[in-house]
């Protein structure tokens, strides 16, 4: 039910916040504030990639949130973890350690990857490369 007189959404229509359902713009605000109190991720120095969207339908079954890290050799990846759409902003904070332990994998696999290695991933990527 919305308030006429303002348009949004009554109080005892939404429910409590933790009920309501996250989306793309809640979920990286959560996750880069745990990524801030992580001195593990801090140091991989992810950089949120707010406007990387692969969802062009808006009916995705999953929220996806991307990071971009890169090397000092100019090569960089994007990174990525989801949160099913159906779940609850409370669902998903207890989901997200386990959400930051998949994007640190990530990211620490990446850094331990050497720069050859890098150059290999990029030339491999390089349309008709194969």
């Amino acid at each position: 039910m919305t308030d006429i007189t303002n348009n949004e959404p009554d109080a005892d229509a939404i429910g409590d916040a933790s009920s309501q359902r996250p989306d793309q713009e809640w979920l990286y605000e959560r996750t880069n504030e745990a990524i801030a109190a992580d001195p593990e991720l801090v140091k991989l120095r992810l950089r949120p990639l707010n406007k990387f969207n692969t969802d062009v339908t808006g009916r995705a079954e999953f929220i996806k949130i991307y990071y971009g890290i890169s090397c000092e050799c100019s090569t960089a990846a994007v990174l990525s973890v989801e949160a099913a759409a159906d779940k609850t902003r409370a669902e998903f904070q207890e989901a997200l350690p386990g959400l930051l332990g998949k994007l640190k994998l990530q990211g620490v696999g990446f850094r331990r990857m050497d720069c050859d290695s890098h150059l290999q991933m990029r030339i491999q990527n390089l349309p008709g490369a194969r």
